[in-house]
């Protein structure tokens, strides 16, 4: 029941038995009075019971002084976010970082801190991030507008006009852009590509033109396998884009940001983009448990609709409904655009939506102009806006990894989140078997694939050797046997899904595509890997491919009928366990709590949900700050309880080259904030509970300050040698020489040095400054 503070017209009185709601006698106050037989029909028991507690039960990461330099934040979202920023911070030149974290988790704060920690020291530098949306483009851009250091980042996109185009691109040249934002398209024109390769090299090639390209990043890189396959090919010739950059400059880096990650992604990503390289790559493994989920399909269109018009006179806004095809779109859209309806704040967004009307639906929705947003999956990839409240897909979507991505639009504030997923799966018409094809698309037949590979070479109209590989420039307007010649999309579609499959199999790799300006055109440059493909029907290399091909789509089938075995029966288990647990295999997670299964059980959401991350890092050392010997000293402090002499000791560890700090409990905060005014660009800080199980240390120089709890000291010192084995760096303790640990003496049992006082490591960051 709620009080009223406003007189209700007699239009309000007619409205609210359409909402489930009537007023009391005395008419100051609301009470719910839903229809108990549509209320069964969409099956929302207690999904909008109001909860407003926070939701997300992530354990934060402590701050580190780099991120509370270049950044607004206070601490790490999770765990994860932490050992991400560590991991790009100490990335070896020319090495490539994959990180996989939940949605709303924050990836964009890598490129975001990645960009200023280049600018500190060389103002030109710059990074480029490689964007699957338009509406993704420019929602970063939006962001990073208003970010200290970072607001003239621009994105270009196949709208962005070619006065504006080119405005950009010699601002970029000339070092002023610190992020470019690029579609798959943009990133390989050729014209833009000799920008970014003039970037790349380490010195100007022209006096005024100070651009030092040193990242590339790739956001929501997993759909670089999956849109890559037909939809977008583009995606899977990137890593020729990186390619082209290190041949300029071997140490640009590469970093590839995902909210969920395949295991058949993460090994499609390593494949295409590791190169030479060193290679890591950063998994959370943590679920989102946010959502209210509601799932329920029906046998006929009719109810569906019934159904869908109960749920969103209900559900919180803002909102996205989710369909697959545009025609759904259109006619849902069409459906609350009906003046009775009385939806005013409302807007479509589908792959037909304009450049201009894509821009004002993005900008409205930011600016909270908008709260119900009818679209497919063209709009919503990465979109930051915390407040989104409802998630309603009516369709059944054709992967898990989708439906996974899509809800977690919603919630990013850790608030209460409604996902809904209204199906049909019917005798006459069944949204599962539509997906399914969806599914399994995107495949030739092996007698299709070697007609239209046939086709194709018989197109090619130059060949040349290029090193020792021969190059081939091909016509995708090539017919295969059979095929009534028709130009047109469809059948170079075809022809591209063929030569991207040939591409994963590793065959021939797809080199240059030429651009009319901005438009691509028809024809594609490969480079023959395998020559047995030149030669007529070698059975053996089909046998390969084929074999490569089934495998992909029986993977592809398998995944979606696990799924939607799952929705079909949301009351068998916990179906955002068994999503997440589909994506990321070998993965364990608790009951979600929110779910129809869990609700049945009586299931509680996870009190805690911690994140993996920490026991990855780069093996090699870092450049050593300082002169300190690379082994174990003792160091004695001043203020053995890290006190009032605290501040003092931390400016003098860093003053010696100390980069990384693992403190006692409760201290991590404060080192950060004492590192922000130091001498460490990056100081990074571990609280004792983060350096724990398998969690690992970075390869700088670090210090370790003892706690007075005598068992996490004991815990700390076991670590060492392990950590020291790994790291050849200056490892301080910091603790009192005469402390007995175990039965001995610290200065008889850790180190070989005499133990160094803090006025000695003073006396000794003196020595190290240069003369004035």
């Amino acid at each position: 029941m709620a009080d009223l503070n406003v007189r209700l017209s007699s239009h309000d009185h007619n409205l609210l038995s359409r909402f489930g709601i009537a007023p009391t006698n005395s008419d100051l106050s609301l009470r719910i009075v839903d229809q108990d037989d549509l209320h069964a029909l969409v099956g929302l028991g207690d999904v909008l019971r109001l909860d407003s507690r926070p939701r997300r039960a992530y354990q934060t990461g402590s701050p580190d002084g780099v991120l509370l330099r270049l950044s607004d934040h206070t601490h790490y979202r999770t765990t994860a976010q932490k050992a991400a920023v560590r991991a790009l911070l100490t990335q070896p030149p020319g090495s490539g970082l994959m990180v996989s974290m939940p949605t709303g988790s924050g990836k964009s704060l890598l490129f975001q801190i990645a960009a200023n920690f280049e600018r500190e020291i060389e103002p030109g530098s710059c990074a480029i991030v490689v964007t699957p949306t338009i509406a993704l483009a420019l929602d970063h851009q939006r962001t990073l507008s208003r970010m200290s250091g970072l607001e003239n980042s621009r994105a270009l996109t196949g709208d962005t006009p070619n006065d504006e185009v080119q405005h950009i691109l010699n601002g970029f040249r000339r070092g002023e852009v610190p992020i470019l934002l690029l579609s798959p398209e943009k990133a390989l024109n050729p014209s833009i590509l000799d920008y970014l390769i003039e970037a790349a090299k380490p010195h100007s090639v022209e006096y005024g033109l100070d651009a030092r390209l040193t990242h590339v990043f790739v956001d929501e890189a997993h759909i670089v396998e999956s849109w890559g396959r037909s939809f977008r090919p583009d995606f899977q010739r990137l890593p020729a884009l990186l390619t082209r950059l290190r041949e300029a400059n071997p140490s640009v880096r590469a970093v590839l940001l995902s909210a969920t990650l395949t295991d058949n992604s993460r090994r499609v990503l390593k494949e295409s983009w590791s190169l030479e390289g060193a290679w890591l790559e950063v998994h959370a493994h943590l679920p989102r448990y946010e959502h209210d989920i509601l799932i329920a399909h029906y046998e006929e269109n009719q109810q569906r609709l019934a159904a869908f018009d109960y749920l969103i006179d209900r559900a919180p806004r803002p909102a996205i409904v989710y369909t697959t095809q545009i025609s759904d779109a259109n006619a849902i859209f069409t459906r609350l655009s009906n003046p009775k309806l009385g939806y005013q704040r409302l807007a479509l967004f589908t792959g037909d939506t304009d450049a201009h009307t894509r821009r004002k639906i993005i900008d409205d929705w930011a600016n909270d102009k908008i709260d119900l947003v009818v679209a497919t999956s063209a709009f919503g990839m990465g979109i930051d806006k915390s407040d989104v409240r409802t998630v309603i897909h009516t369709c059944l979507p054709e992967s898990p990894a989708r439906w996974y991505q899509e809800i977690g639009r919603a919630s990013r504030d850790s608030g209460q989140g409604l996902a809904a997923c209204l199906f049909v799966d019917g005798p006459a018409f069944s949204d599962v078997q539509q997906a399914a094809g969806l599914a399994s698309s995107g495949w030739l037949t092996r007698q299709l694939a070697e007609e239209r590979w046939s086709a194709l070479l018989s197109s090619a109209s130059e060949r040349r050797y290029v090193g020792e590989y021969m190059r081939v420039t091909l016509d995708l307007d090539a017919f295969r046997e059979g095929l009534r010649p028709r130009a047109g999309d469809w059948n170079r579609g075809w022809n591209m899904a063929q030569l991207t499959l040939m591409q994963r199999c590793g065959v021939l790799r797809v080199v240059s595509v030429p651009m009319n300006g901005d438009q691509p055109e028809f024809t594609w440059t490969i480079e023959i890997r395998d020559t047995g493909i030149l030669n007529g029907v070698d059975d053996s290399l089909w046998e390969r491919i084929d074999e490569f091909r089934n495998a992909e789509l029986a993977g592809s089938r398998r995944d979606f009928n696990d799924f939607a075995s799952l929705m079909r029966d949301p009351g068998q288990d916990c179906v955002t366990r068994g999503v997440f647990e589909m994506i990321e295999a070998g993965t364990f997670a608790p009951p979600c709590g929110r779910c129809p299964a869990c609700r049945e059980r009586g299931h509680s959401p996870p009190r805690l949900l911690v994140a993996d991350g920490l026991e990855t890092f780069w093996p090699n050392m870092m450049n050593v700050r300082g002169e300190l010997p690379t082994d174990i000293l003792l160091v004695s402090p001043r203020d053995p309880d890290f006190q009032s002499g605290f501040p003092a000791l931390v400016e003098t560890l860093t003053s010696v080259g100390v980069d990384q700090f693992v403190v006692p409990k409760g201290l991590a905060a404060k080192t950060a904030e004492l590192i922000l005014h130091s001498e460490s660009r990056i100081g990074l800080v571990l609280d004792e509970q983060e350096w724990k199980g398998n969690n690992r240390l970075a390869s700088l120089s670090t210090a370790l300050l003892l706690p007075a709890d005598t068992s996490g000291a004991q815990s700390m010192l076991d670590r060492i040698n392990s950590f020291y084995a790994n790291c050849h760096v200056p490892l301080l303790v910091v603790a009192q020489p005469e402390r007995v640990i175990r039965g001995r003496r610290l200065d008889q049992s850790i180190t070989r040095y005499h133990p160094f006082s803090e006025d000695q490591l003073r006396s000794l960051a003196q020595r190290e400054e240069p003369s004035q």
